[in-house]
């Protein structure tokens, strides 16, 4: 290679060197400037204002007394409406005749179990969607009985399950002998059907709720008048001990429908609660979970704090069990389409708003801000309001030269 290609070959080599410089200068200058358009599906949610809170319930409760001594079983669940003179338990003189009594309404139970689904075998119209909605439904209820910590209903939720399964099972063309089974149970029953389950019957003195358990708190707190307790009556009851129950007390009833939560809050976080509002009360650590309840009395003191008494008439067995529990008082609630503060922008008439993408067109879309958080704010949920932002609109989170009708490429 002479000089004269020499030089050529060097200045090729400086001329690539100086295109790739310049490439490289205006391919930062382009990232800097450029920035992806990145968006968030605006979807709905919800914001409470709680205030949390130790609480107590107060019942009217009355002990169920009786002077037989043995081994009690309750004939009706806990939470139960009765009427006065209505069993609802019995006690027997020893172990071994409860056991018998036990196990003879366990197999009464089983045997009108399997001759209701022998009867289902000899049935062809069954409708296979139905059947299928209804093990459906039953794997939800056994969830939700563990979800909810109700392991007194799990045997009950197990069998409804088994039972639906097999249902469907013989709308499908399975065979079961349930002859054979049916003639086990009975002859087990023959055998225990006249053995001792001698027993005296308890029944209730008075109409309302039976609640089979006592815990000495029963009469800490006069419900006639729960509407004048003060803070520091409130206080006293939270700090109150079990008294000693009578003696032959086997449970109790409820005997007023009304019943109350007993609270002290902060009073600069009441707001606008009212006598007469009705609130949600969350119970995160009982398998009651949630449930409603009306604001019976707000009593404030000089301090910073006030009395508040829920009232309620819900009953079943695990509200039965609630006494002094922690609990949340949903004051207020806010439901919106959910926007980060960085997409909000504002347009040329000043208006609040986010951009959406829609195909490849960007639009603006107004916002109107009922709940503002650090990094969010709720917007009113309205499909019927033009112009603004709706759920599920693809909200554009980052993005730079954003103009209503500018075409994305």
């Amino acid at each position: 290679m002479n000089a004269k290609e020499k030089r050529l070959v060097k200045s090729l080599g400086l001329l690539a060197l100086g295109l790739l410089a310049i490439a490289y200068v205006v391919y930062q200058i382009f990232m800097l400037a450029y920035t992806p358009i990145e968006t968030e599906v605006a979807l709905e949610y919800t914001v409470e204002d709680v205030l949390e809170t130790e609480t107590f319930i107060a019942r009217n409760e009355t002990y169920i007394i009786n002077d037989k001594t043995g081994t009690i079983i309750s004939v009706v669940d806990d939470g139960s409406r009765v009427a006065k003179g209505q069993e609802v338990a019995i006690i027997f003189t020893d172990d071994l005749a409860a056991d018998n009594y036990l196990k003879i309404r366990d197999l009464e139970m089983q045997i009108e179990r399997y001759t209701r689904l022998a009867s289902q075998s000899d049935n062809y119209t069954f409708n296979i969607n139905d059947l299928d909605g209804y093990i459906d439904n039953a794997v939800m209820e056994y969830v939700r009985a563990v979800d909810n910590e109700r392991f007194a209903f799990l045997s009950d939720s197990i069998d409804n399950l088994r039972d639906q399964v097999v249902t469907r099972q013989i709308a499908t063309g399975s065979h079961f002998d349930f002859q054979t089974k049916l003639k086990e149970l009975k002859f087990e029953y023959e055998g225990l059907k006249d053995k001792n389950t001698k027993h005296a019957t308890v029944k209730a003195g008075q109409s309302g709720y039976y609640i089979s358990g006592t815990d000495g708190l029963e009469q800490i707190v006069d419900c006639s008048k729960v509407e004048e307790l003060t803070v520091d009556d409130i206080y006293s009851v939270f700090k109150a001990k079990a008294e000693k129950t009578p003696d032959g007390a086997i449970g109790k009833m409820v005997t007023e429908f009304t019943w109350y939560f007993l609270c002290v809050v902060d009073a600069n976080r009441i707001g606008n609660l009212e006598v007469g509002d009705f609130i949600t009360v969350n119970l995160p650590f009982s398998a009651v979970n949630t449930i409603k309840a009306k604001v019976h009395a707000i009593n404030e003191n000089t301090g910073d704090e006030a009395a508040v008494i829920l009232s309620c008439n819900l009953m079943n067995s695990d509200i039965s069990s609630l006494r002094h529990e922690t609990a949340e008082l949903v004051i207020d609630s806010y439901k919106g389409i959910k926007i980060p503060v960085s997409a909000i922008r504002v347009n040329e008439r000043d208006e609040k708003g986010v951009f959406i993408q829609k195909g490849n067109i960007i639009e603006f879309r107004k916002i109107n801000i009922i709940y503002s958080a650090k990094d969010y704010i709720l917007s009113k949920s309205d499909a019927n309001e033009e112009g603004y932002v709706r759920l599920y609109d693809n909200v554009i989170t980052e993005g730079k030269d954003l103009y209503d009708g500018k075409v994305i490429k």
